[in-house]
């Protein structure tokens, strides 16, 4: 499998399980106001139209505000990150 599958893969991965966390809070995708992307070794190109065709995946037309980061090291075996704030009635 090439870096460029096992990238998307990881990066599918990661916002699916952020959508578990988001429905395990009781919250659902379009609750999402803010997410925080940590990307290893970030480079424009070679990551965000992975990194969007994810967040397309679990947002669908919903935009919440977001950053992507180039982190030097996350931790050890993690290429990406994804934190999330969502808004909800209590």
């Amino acid at each position: 499998m090439s870096a460029r599958a096992i990238s998307r893969l990881k990066r599918a991965r990661v916002f699916a399980n952020l959508g578990r966390a988001i429905a395990a809070a009781g919250a659902r995708p379009n609750d999402v106001a803010k997410i925080m992307i940590y990307v290893v070794g970030y480079r424009l190109d070679d990551h965000y139209p992975i990194i969007d065709a994810a967040r397309v995946a679990l947002f669908g037309d919903h935009k919440p505000a977001n950053v992507v980061l180039g982190v030097a090291s996350l931790s050890p075996g993690y290429l990406i990150e994804v934190d999330a704030v969502a808004v909800v009635d209590a």
